[in-house]
């Protein structure tokens, strides 16, 4: 293989100023979020001394995203997304100078801190489903792998370089400083975003004769967020996306369990705890930096289904495993075949979404993925009490394994999903898979 398809592709930060700009935000507000949430952890811990005030805080922040997700979806079908995703940013960094202002106070109250957070959470999950929904349209339909793969890898530095950036500088300055820092990069984000043109939903519909199954499905949309869930039940390649992502969301790699396996199963310490947290990072990374390869794949629903399944193995391994050495390795493939997955679906459900809908299937996606989390949590600890922590784990493998199987043979249009190849590509596409749809250029309108 050429050492061009393992690189990450950067056609769209090359070709797409838009892109280019709303990468840049993304990746120093994903800074910002980072630096500011373990000031917030830090701070409440201070001023209670109470992990379940902590988990508050958190929870209060998970439903506001939760819920300014599912209107988010519904406004950036309506509006102009960019106005959308700008009025989100500033908002939000309102929400971090409230912080920054309670915590100079003398003695600074919990109240004020649930109420920026509440803020913060509801701007966050607005301004995070528009630039979702709108970052189809800044690239070209062959570019859309490659612009997963760039968001991913800013998702996983800031998740690793974000935090320990915020940590010495909470040890430095006090929590104060580092929310005034966390408000000024998401002002500076909100800066970026503007230079964006103009971005109004209902761009032309997607070609989807490339499985035969999803011709136009006679689906009105109103608007509503009851019309896109009739369009992704009536969409082969949404709707099994949804399907499988719904169970992997919720039996997914069982974090919660990594201190009960460290202490009874390795009999380990805190460092290796930490290992054990960054383990499916490090594989999460080596494939973002190395899916150029992503872009040229013949059948992208076919491979996703595969990173499914083999994310299934990793976790029912961890569970197997008997030595903290192979339980790292198999954390690693997991975080690998999670980013595998993560960037097809990014591709396929933005591909074969008509752009009206884009918003609302976008925020489905992303409560999906928040209370399959916070429920997956619930989940996994109840059966580990009845099966122990490997138990625990080796059933939430075994419960991936099979949905991605049964998916794979029920859903037939995601398995034969395609995307659209880059101008000028060799056609390796096998010779069932139908005409490929048509590329639409990056638009060149001014910015506004």
């Amino acid at each position: 293989m050429p050492l061009r398809d393992l690189v990450i592709d950067i056609a769209p930060l090359r070709d797409s100023p838009d892109f280019r700009a709303v990468f840049t935000a993304r990746l120093v507000s994903l800074f910002g979020l980072g630096m500011a949430s373990v000031a917030l952890a830090a701070q409440v811990w201070d001023m209670t001394r109470s992990t379940f005030q902590v988990a508050v805080v958190s929870m209060i922040m998970s439903i506001c995203v939760l819920l300014g997700s599912l209107w988010g979806g519904v406004a950036a079908d309506r509006t102009d997304r960019r106005t959308l995703i700008v009025r989100a940013r500033g908002a939000a960094a309102l929400a971090f100078a409230g912080l920054a202002v309670n915590a100079f106070l003398p003695e600074p109250t919990l109240w004020a801190i649930w109420l920026c957070v509440a803020w913060d959470g509801l701007a966050t999950g607005v301004s995070v489903t528009a630039l979702m929904a709108a970052a189809p349209t800044l690239v070209r339909d062959d570019q859309l792998p490659a612009a997963a793969a760039l968001v991913s890898l800013t998702g996983e530095i800031g998740s690793i370089g974000a935090p320990f950036l915020g940590g010495v500088l909470l040890a430095l300055w006090g929590p104060a400083p580092v929310y005034t820092v966390a408000a000024v990069t998401t002002a500076l984000t909100t800066a970026l975003v503007t230079r964006v043109r103009s971005l109004p939903p209902g761009g032309a519909d997607p070609d989807t004769t490339d499985d035969g199954d999803d011709a136009d499905d006679g689906t009105e949309d109103s608007g509503s967020l009851l019309d896109a869930f009739r369009f992704a039940v009536r969409n082969r390649v949404v709707g099994g996306l949804l399907l499988l992502g719904g169970v992997t969301a919720l039996f997914n790699v069982p974090v919660v369990l990594f201190p009960e396996m460290v202490d009874r199963t390795f009999g380990g310490d805190e460092v290796m705890l930490g290992l054990l947290y960054s383990a499916p990072a490090v594989g999460a990374v080596l494939v973002s930096a190395t899916s150029g390869w992503l872009s040229r794949v013949a059948r992208p629903g076919r491979l996703l289904l595969m990173a499914a399944f083999t994310g299934g193995v990793a976790t029912l391994g961890f569970g197997l495993s008997g030595t903290p050495a192979v339980a790292f390795a198999l954390l690693a493939v997991g975080g690998a075949a999670g980013t595998v997955y993560e960037i097809l679906e990014y591709a396929l459900v933005q591909h074969h979404t008509p752009d009206a809908m884009r918003g609302r299937i976008v925020s489905v996606i992303t409560t999906q993925g928040t209370t399959g989390g916070i429920v997956g949590d619930v989940e996994v600890a109840a059966v580990a009490r009845w099966f122990g922590p490997s138990g625990a784990a080796v059933i939430n493998g075994a419960v991936c394994i099979a949905a991605a199987a049964a998916v794979a043979l029920a859903v037939p249009g995601l398995r034969r999903a395609t995307l659209p190849k880059a101008p000028g590509a060799d056609d390796d596409a096998p010779p069932d898979a139908g005409p490929a749809p048509a590329v639409r250029d990056t638009p060149a309108a001014p910015r506004g």
